[in-house]
């Protein structure tokens, strides 16, 4: 097998698929939150609580993929990535939010 990939290693991986799919959900809950699709009362901050954790989980799956697309040599590096900054942008902007809504109340 010279020069050719292992079965494995020719596909994509799941791991950095799951992580950019998760990182979207993550930004979507935040914009259908901000545009009132989701009601976002100011005591019970269930969208924000949501985001944050999906956001986290993105960042979690991202680092995941890369560490094991680094290993086996997979393809989806750039999946991971989009992963990880898009969790970060949904941490930062729920956090933001959540914030600001938390200061408002009292």
């Amino acid at each position: 097998m010279t020069g050719q990939l292992s079965e494995n290693q020719q596909g994509r991986n799941n791991l950095a698929v799951a992580a950019c799919a998760v990182g979207l959900v993550s930004l979507l809950v935040i914009a259908a939150a901000a545009m009132g699709l989701i009601p976002l009362p100011v005591t019970t901050m269930n969208p924000l609580l949501i985001s944050l954790l999906v956001s986290g989980c993105a960042v979690v799956l991202g680092g995941m993929a890369l560490k094991k697309i680094k290993t086996d040599g997979q393809h989806g590096r750039g999946l991971a990535i989009a992963g990880c900054a898009l969790g970060a942008i949904g941490l930062v902007i729920a956090s933001l939010i959540a914030r600001t809504l938390s200061q408002l109340a009292g």
